[in-house]
């Protein structure tokens, strides 16, 4: 199925945003929940070298992951017209952090 035809097919309702701009959201947020939950497993392995190499090999490839989502993010949101001429990097933090802590404040509600 083409994303112009799911698109099309999940608009028909209330809901604002179609099935696959919300999975992105909900892919962005789980992956960024599941960073800082490195963030202790990375402390508690500190003894172990082997171990902790491997947990900070594993959080930058989803911290690169989450960057790739993001840009795909703000692809669909161009396509439905959702965003204004903001760059990427503005309207998705911009910080590369991957971090959803800050949810919300790049949101323009002027």
């Amino acid at each position: 199925m083409s994303m112009g035809t799911q698109s099309g097919r999940s608009m028909g309702g209330n809901f604002p945003l179609d099935n696959l701009t919300y999975d992105l959201v909900t892919i962005i947020y789980e992956k960024s929940k599941g960073l800082e939950a490195f963030d202790t497993y990375m402390r508690d392995a500190q003894g172990n070298q082997e171990l902790s190499n491997l947990l900070q090999q594993m959080h930058q490839q989803d911290a690169q992951f989450i960057q790739q989502l993001q840009q795909q993010l703000h692809q669909c949101l161009m396509n439905q017209g959702g965003l204004n001429s903001r760059s990427a990097g503005d309207s998705m933090g911009g910080s590369g952090s991957g971090s959803m802590s800050g949810r919300g404040s790049s949101r323009d509600d002027s």
